[in-house]
């Protein structure tokens, strides 16, 4: 693909996340009181994910903030709710989180996929997986400050897992990921999963290597410590931390919650499921064991219904979905065409005689 063509499929994406961003904003509602989350008020759990409290704190002081959001007020077709210096930089956090999802998703397609056919729409299919999965809701349509974060932290996760960066580099991505929400526990199987992957096979046995656990126990150690000086610090706020198993054994029992869970990333996740054999890269085969230890995880604490519970896992089902996909069409590509059985019983002469008969 040319230079030029490269430059203006950038600008569609970026004007694409914009719009995204836009809706996102619009026709969602925010859960998390924000005054009360910058104050360190809000219930727990939520108020425990702490680390959008220090963007949106200096936004709400922000004089240059408060002027600038002002023509925005004047529009009442465009912005027809008020506009507040949080939202702008919640606007700009979510803008760069997708294009950084995008990013880094596209790059484990890449080196992932042996034809690199399918590399223009990795991102349209990521922004296409997030519009289900953090928009087309009929019920529970919230919106949380720190879920497009987390998408970020969990695709920067996996792109310094694939490529194998040392271990360090992950240990600092999930400090600061944990800081804004306790979901990176799941990243430590996935750590595990990946250590499995060695010459281009999956050992299980490797899983249990003394060298991997030497990472993930400290990790884990300090997972626990911060949820519980969270827990300490925010001790007096009211809470929403219980078990969820009832309310999502109701949306299971359900069909109609049926279609919004199934809507997470974008309705690929039972696809990717079904279709995993067609995946030839043994990393991302291993990483989809992460899916059932997921799904148990948010059983217990998340609500299903709400898929943005599982709007972590959208770089992975889109890498997959793309290989999936780019394996069908290899197949088709390389299949040698059929010659009419007629033809080849009678042979070229007797195919001529055949014409002029007829």
């Amino acid at each position: 693909m040319s230079e030029r063509k490269k430059i203006i499929l950038i600008l569609v994406y970026v004007i694409a996340t914009v719009q995204f961003v836009w809706c996102y904003l619009w026709l969602t509602r925010p859960y998390v009181n924000t005054l009360l989350y910058e104050q360190g008020l809000e219930r727990m759990p939520f108020q425990g994910r702490s680390l959008m409290m220090l963007p949106l704190r200096w936004a709400h002081g922000s004089g240059l903030l408060a002027s600038l959001v002002t023509p925005f007020s004047k529009s009442q077709f465009w912005f027809p709710k008020p506009v507040a210096p949080e939202v702008v930089v919640q606007a700009a956090i979510d803008v760069f989180c997708l294009l950084a999802a995008g990013y880094l998703t596209t790059k484990i397609y890449q080196a992932s996929s042996s034809r690199r056919l399918l590399t223009p729409m990795v991102y349209p299919l990521l922004l296409v997986a997030c519009g289900a999965t953090y928009v087309m809701h009929t019920v529970q349509n919230f919106r949380f400050v720190y879920d497009l974060p987390s998408l970020a932290f969990f695709a920067a996760a996996m792109y310094l897992l694939y490529f194998r960066w040392h271990w360090i580099y992950f240990a600092g991505l999930f400090v600061v990921a944990t800081m804004n929400r306790e979901t990176t526990l799941l990243l430590l199987p996935l750590f595990l999963l990946n250590g499995a992957v060695v010459g281009g096979r999956v050992r299980w046995r490797r899983m249990v290597r003394l060298r991997s656990f030497a990472v993930v126990m400290p990790l884990a150690m300090f997972w626990a410590v911060w949820q519980i000086f969270v827990r300490h610090v925010f001790a007096g706020n009211a809470s929403e931390f219980y078990p969820r198993i009832d309310w999502n054994v109701k949306s299971l029992l359900f069909p109609q919650a049926w279609p919004q869970m199934l809507s997470a990333c974008g309705y690929l996740l039972m696809f990717v499921v079904v279709m995993r054999r067609k995946i030839r890269d043994p990393q991302l085969e291993a990483w989809l064991w992460l899916l059932p230890i997921w799904f148990g995880f948010m059983f217990v604490y998340g609500i299903l219904i709400e898929t943005r519970v599982f709007g972590e896992l959208i770089p992975l089902i889109v890498c997959s979905t793309m290989l999936i996909v780019e394996d069908g069409l290899l197949a088709r590509m390389t299949k040698p065409a059929r010659v009419p059985a007629l033809e080849m019983a009678s042979g070229p002469g007797s195919s001529r005689e055949a014409r002029e008969a007829a």
